[in-house]
């Protein structure tokens, strides 16, 4: 069963950074991009003072280079859904308004 819950952009990035762990699965739409896989990495560094909240995913897919950084912050206002399912717990999927 897969809780739904609504978040404005702010509020995702806010359960992210508290609950986004490495190798868990993510099913990410924004704009018109739909990325599904494994989190290899999470980087919340600053580049050049502006913080950062990037995601490395191994995309379930087989194209020639399976894996994307995404930057959850540059792109927080084109996020339409983002489906998180940790390891251990419930999956749970954020519909952004």
């Amino acid at each position: 069963m897969v809780k739904t819950v609504k978040m404005s952009p702010d509020e995702l990035l806010n359960y992210l950074e508290k609950n986004l762990k490495i190798h868990d699965h993510a099913e990410i739409s924004y704009n018109r991009i739909f990325a599904e896989g494994e989190i290899l990495n999470i980087d919340k560094s600053e580049y050049n003072g502006v913080p950062g909240f990037k995601v490395l995913v191994n995309l379930d897919a087989t194209s020639l280079n399976p894996t994307i950084e995404i930057d959850l912050i540059e792109f927080k206002e084109d996020l339409v859904e983002f489906l998180h399912k940790p390891q251990i717990g419930e999956p749970i999927l954020i519909e952004l308004y």
